[in-house]
């Protein structure tokens, strides 16, 4: 597909794109950068359109999509900022023991996550330790997002159960 076609095709929704990345984002520049990356998105995927029944339907779900990864990155964002400064409240009335206990913790995850299985300990890595999203990891994998998160569904299961069973009342 060329330029001009793609131009026909998909720029007629850009004004209603516009209006529903700044109703989810509430921010002007917000929105316009979604927009944008809507187009590249659609741009990227250019010879596959003609194959949609509705461009415009695919447009408005890649804009809703993009604006709820940017919003729950966001609220990621936050959450470590509020977990940190508790973290570091916490710090000043914590006692050494409280560190070491912490610290026994965060080594005993460690471990736990190494001995997870392939791919897993790797997903798990990418997603949890390094804050990557679903796309981000299945371009670094190669594997599809569907994959992605059902070996992170298998792994967290694994790791309560290795978790209930370290920390099991009825363990000697």
């Amino acid at each position: 597909m060329r330029s001009s076609e793609f131009k026909l095709m998909v720029m007629p929704y850009a004004s209603r794109l516009y209006r529903l990345a700044f109703r989810m984002m509430g921010n002007r520049e917000e929105a316009e950068d979604v927009v944008q990356e809507v187009y590249l998105k659609l741009w990227k995927m250019r010879n596959e359109l003609p194959s949609y029944q509705s461009i415009e339907a695919l447009a408005v779900r890649i804009t809703r999509n993009q604006c709820l990864d940017l919003l729950r990155r966001r609220k990621t964002t936050m959450d470590v900022i509020e977990s940190e400064k508790r973290e570091q409240e916490s710090h000043k009335q914590s006692t050494p023991q409280d560190h070491a206990e912490k610290e026994e913790k965060m080594q005993l995850m460690h471990e736990m996550i190494n001995r997870l299985p392939e791919p897993q300990r790797s997903l798990i890595h990418l997603r949890h330790i390094e804050g990557k999203e679903y796309e981000e990891i299945a371009a670094i994998v190669n594997m599809t997002g569907n994959a992605i998160r059902v070996n992170i569904s298998r792994a967290r299961k694994k790791l309560r159960e290795m978790l209930n069973t370290q920390y099991s009342p009825w363990k000697n």
